[in-house]
Parts: structure tokens; sequence; C-alpha cells
């Protein structure tokens, strides 16, 4: 069912897009000791290693385990992370850079970036992604309780 976009709905559902996005933003700032730019880079990367399987029909079907299999994962390459977040391409090497240092990213042979399940099992991680279902969870409470009649 199609429901009714009323300017009350499309201002009700920005507000809860942009509370969410400003939620997301600010668990993974913490995350990164503040630097919300370093926290972009590492979102755009670990989302760019396995947006071509969120993209296939049957992708739930890889999910075998918890998070997809490293070798169908692929890496980004940096000019492609800085022209997806808006940043400068110097900027998003920088911020590559210390990902590699503190083990948050790999650089691949062909200088691409990606972030390995290994990674996203981490604690710091595993506990950002539990903040970030409430936020998720909020949301879609928030958009499923849209007045149907404004």
């Amino acid at each position: 069912m199609k429901r009714n976009r009323t300017p009350f709905v499309k201002r009700h559902h920005l507000s809860l897009g942009a509370d969410y996005a400003l939620q997301l933003i600010r668990i993974f700032t913490d995350l990164f000791d503040g630097d919300m730019d370093l926290a972009l880079v590492f979102i755009a990367a670990a989302q760019a290693g396995t947006e071509h399987l969120r993209a296939q029909g049957d992708y739930v079907d890889l999910l075998t385990t918890e998070f997809f299999p490293d070798d169908l994962r692929r890496p980004v390459s940096v000019s492609a992370l800085a022209r997806s977040l808006g940043i400068p391409v110097e900027t998003t090497r920088r911020h590559v850079v210390k990902l590699t240092q503190t083990g948050f990213a790999q650089r691949t042979e062909s200088g691409g970036v990606i972030v390995t399940s290994e990674v996203l099992q981490r604690e710091e991680i595993r506990q950002a992604a539990l903040l970030n279902l409430g936020a998720m969870e909020a949301l879609i409470d928030g958009l499923l309780r849209t007045p149907r009649n404004r």
C-alpha cells in the first residue's frame, strides 16, 4: 500500500532520517576519537566492499555466517571512496593510511582498500554496530508510526 506523501509525512520522514544519520555519525565519530571524516571513510570503505553483493537479489544466500566471506569482498580505490564522500582524494588517502595503521582496514596489492570480517568482529566495532542497530530500530519504528491521516 502506497502512503500519501503529504507535506507533514515528508517532514516527518526527513526528521526521522536526519535523527538516524546524526546518531550514526556520532556513534562512529566517537569510535574514531572525534574524527568524523575518518569515521565516514571507514563506513564508506566497509560498505563499498560488499555493495556489489547487496545489489544481487539473492545476496542473503551469500550470508552463510554473520558477515560476507572475505573472498567475496571487493577492494575499493581511494579515488572511488573520495568521490562517494565528496571529499578530496588526498584527504581520503590520509584517512586510509590512518585506518590501515590502526588495523581498521587493509590495502591490497592493487592499492585498493578493504575492511575485512576480522575487523568487523572487533569489540569496538560490535559495540558501535549494536548502538547503530538501536538507532535503526528507532528509525523503523518512527516510520511505522507515521500517521496515515496527516
